[in-house]
């Protein structure tokens, strides 16, 4: 059985929420290219248990044929159950690019999180494709090469490391995005930025207000006619954002309990130098969890004119 892991040494943060830590999200962390067709995502939300029986999610079917697939990156998501405590768990994921499921990886998630509070950045390397940051366990894989068809699948599995139950080990996220190409001659440039961020209302209460930033190298870009961003968060309650200074309409999709990913046309905010997103924990609408904020990915697609 093969074992594919992401042969990649994360780019060091600039800077994290200083309370509560974490990775910022950067473009070297993810990919940028140029494609002809576009990028496209899709998502498992739901928050189930994965023990004892794994929870396999069909993806939509990919956009493009296997051979027209620029980059694909598969991203996993489990729960801990507590922001601090070492509640050991295993995470086992499978991929199915269309010739049968592969292990990419068995990841065990085996310490405590330490809050900064203010002298460090709190992210605890598992290795170097997965993550511990309070409550969760992210892990990315590549899947390029494993795509043999539109059709694709994952299937994840938690328990202890020893195989017995887990203190909590349910799934927020099971996340593929593919840039790809569809024949004809467009020029869309794109940006995966990933990172492991997040903002809490403890940190404000202790003085570490945060608001976290994003930069996308578009300074090169000179007729865009067509730029769409996105971001993708862990949590039951969306963040604010502003993308070069403006502000961007606020909505709560919330496609699962702990999940969930807003887009915008950002068209006339492409202005010719580089750009910015940032993002915080929405403190300006009332609701349930709204003091927690976390996200790892942030996308961006600009059409530039032929």
């Amino acid at each position: 059985m093969l074992v594919l892991i992401v042969a990649l040494a994360m780019v060091a943060p600039a800077s994290a929420d200083p309370w509560i830590g974490g990775d910022p999200l950067v473009t070297a962390n993810g990919t940028s290219g140029v494609v002809s067709g576009g990028l496209w995502f899709d998502a498992y939300s739901d928050f189930e248990s994965a023990y004892p029986t794994p929870i396999v999610h069909n993806f939509t079917p990919l956009p493009c044929d296997p051979e027209d697939i620029a980059w694909a990156r598969l991203y996993v998501d489990s729960y801990i159950g507590n922001m601090q405590n070492n509640y050991p768990l295993n995470t086992t994921v499978e991929f199915d690019g269309g010739s049968g499921y592969v292990l990419l990886g068995s990841e065990i998630m085996n310490t405590t999180y330490t809050f900064p509070m203010g002298s460090g950045t709190g992210t605890v390397w598992i290795n170097d494709h997965s993550t511990r940051v309070t409550s969760d366990h992210l892990m990315w894989y590549d899947v390029k090469d494993e795509i043999t068809s539109s059709n694709v699948a994952a299937r994840v599995h938690t328990a202890r490391p020893d195989g017995g139950q887990p203190f909590d080990g349910r799934v927020k996220m099971i996340t593929l995005i593919v840039a790809y190409n569809d024949g004809d001659y467009d020029q869309i440039h794109y940006w995966v930025n990933q990172g492991h961020d997040t903002d809490s209302y403890v940190a404000d209460d202790w003085g570490y207000s945060y608001v976290g930033e994003t930069d996308f190298s578009t300074s090169g870009i000179t007729s865009p006619i067509n730029a769409n961003l996105t971001a993708i968060y862990l949590a039951s309650y969306n963040g604010n954002y502003t993308f070069n200074n403006n502000s961007l309409p606020w909505s709560n999709p919330q496609q699962g309990p702990y999940f969930g990913h807003q887009s915008w046309d950002v068209t006339s905010y492409i202005t010719g130098g580089d750009s910015t997103m940032t993002f915080d924990r929405n403190a300006t609408h009332a609701g349930q969890y709204s003091g927690y904020f976390k996200i790892p990915l942030a996308l961006l697609t600009v059409e530039e004119e032929e």
